[in-house]
């Protein structure tokens, strides 16, 4: 039977972002995952001192595996969920998320009403003109896939310049960020190199960000913090 774009897209996420996870504080105690996947960030997360990590998946498949992990589970469409149900959070973590909502300015706007008033979101976002990517354009290819930059399920698409305004043209400052990303053509070679790839990875990142990070990775704040956000569901479809 025809794999249909419904059960790819119900394709099961088991990964721990390793630049994400670092970005989270050490202080935070209260955390939330958006897109948690079946938990295993948010099961490394609760390894990290006393902690209660919470996570929402639109997967059913995904939520019954996390909720072996985490501390709480919910299974919700992102697009129009009301983050007033869930309580505040010292941090909430968007990992590669974003991309697949309608109307990210709106869900950002949405998401300041679980914010503790010193708390931080961990926003990750795939770099639609990294180098890779943009042989495929030089060939004039534009192919959606299943998994990666030009998955079928992402509705928006962020360079270096959009990532950024993405989150201050919602009310966020950017207290530290991150261009992530291998350097070419070691990927068969990456155990060899050891700390020196590490050294080269971070120098073409530094060069050339919008070229060679494959995402781009952000510690931000709500400028707004403090004054209740906006708890109504407006929805984010466009009309």
């Amino acid at each position: 039977m025809k794999e249909t774009a419904l059960a790819r897209a119900l394709t099961i996420y088991e990964g721990v972002n390793e630049c994400v996870y670092s970005f989270v504080p050490s202080s935070a105690v209260r955390i939330l995952d958006v897109g948690c996947g079946t938990g295993t960030l948010g099961e490394r997360l609760l390894q990290r001192g006393e902690r209660f990590v919470a996570g929402i998946t639109y997967s059913e498949e995904e939520a019954k595996l996390a909720r072996a992990r985490l501390s709480q589970v919910i299974c919700a469409e992102l697009n129009d969920f009301d983050f007033s149900t869930l309580g505040r959070f010292d941090c909430i973590i968007l990992s590669h998320i974003l991309e697949h909502l309608y109307s990210p300015e709106n869900f950002l706007a949405r998401l300041e009403c679980a914010l503790e008033p010193e708390a931080v979101v961990v926003v990750a976002l795939p770099n639609v003109v990294w180098w890779k990517q943009r042989l495929e354009f030089l060939f004039g290819r534009w192919r959606y896939r299943d998994w990666g930059i030009l998955d079928r399920t992402h509705y928006r698409f962020f360079d270096l310049y959009s990532s950024e305004k993405l989150l201050e043209d919602a009310g966020y400052e950017i207290i530290k960020a991150k261009r992530d990303g291998p350097f070419p053509f070691t990927g068969p070679i990456r155990k060899l190199l050891g700390s020196f790839g590490v050294m080269m990875d971070r120098f073409v990142c530094t060069l050339a960000p919008g070229l060679f990070a494959f995402q781009f990775v952000y510690l931000a704040r709500a400028k707004r913090q403090g004054f209740g956000g906006q708890c109504s569901v407006k929805g984010d479809r466009n009309a």
